[in-house]
C-alpha cells in the first residue's frame, strides 16, 4: 500500500509526479483527485449483457401485473430467424464436399442383368430379416 502525500490516504493506487525541473508535484490519489483515474475494473466485472439490455431499441417495454417485461419487435425476430435459416460456413463446406464426392463416385451407366440380380438378392434378404425380427417381436432399427 502506498501513502498518499496530499491527502494522508493509504491505497493501492497513489500517483507521484515531477514537473520538468525535478520538483516533485503533489501525489494524486483517487480519493484526493477521482477525476484523473479512470475506472479501474476487474476482469470479474465485466458482465455479458443478453436481451433487451444488450439490444434495448429491439425490444417494446410492456407491464402486467407482476411489473415490467419485455418482448422483442417483430422485425428483431424476424431478422433472428432469418440469421438462423442460413447455413453456417461449416454445413456449406461439408455440402460442397457431398457434392464433389457425389459426381465423383456417380453411376452413368444402366445397372446390367447380374447386378440388377445381385440387388434383389439383397433386398429380400433385408426383407427375411425384417420379417424374421417382427415373428420374434423385435423392434427393427
Amino acid at each position: 500500500m502506498a501513502l498518499c502525500s496530499n491527502c494522508g490516504s493509504e491505497g493501492t493506487r497513489v500517483r507521484s509526479r515531477w514537473n520538468a525541473e525535478g520538483v516533485q508535484l503533489p501525489d494524486q490519489c483517487p480519493i484526493c483527485d477521482p477525476g484523473s483515474f479512470e475506472k479501474f475494473t476487474a476482469p470479474s466485472d465485466k458482465k455479458i449483457w443478453m436481451g433487451f439490455e444488450a439490444n434495448p431499441n429491439e425490444y417494446e417495454k410492456r407491464y402486467d401485473a407482476n411489473g415490467v417485461y419485455y418482448v422483442r419487435k417483430p422485425e428483431y425476430v424476424a431478422e433472428q430467424e432469418q440469421r438462423l435459416m442460413q447455413a453456417t460456413e461449416e454445413e456449406l463446406e461439408k455440402q460442397q464436399r457431398a457434392v464433389a464426392q457425389k459426381r465423383a463416385t456417380r453411376r452413368t451407366t444402366p445397372m446390367d442383368s447380374a447386378e440388377q440380380a445381385a440387388a434383389l438378392r439383397k433386398a429380400e434378404q433385408i426383407a427375411d430379416w425384417i420379417l424374421a425380427s417382427a415373428a420374434r417381436g423385435r423392434d427393427v432399427n
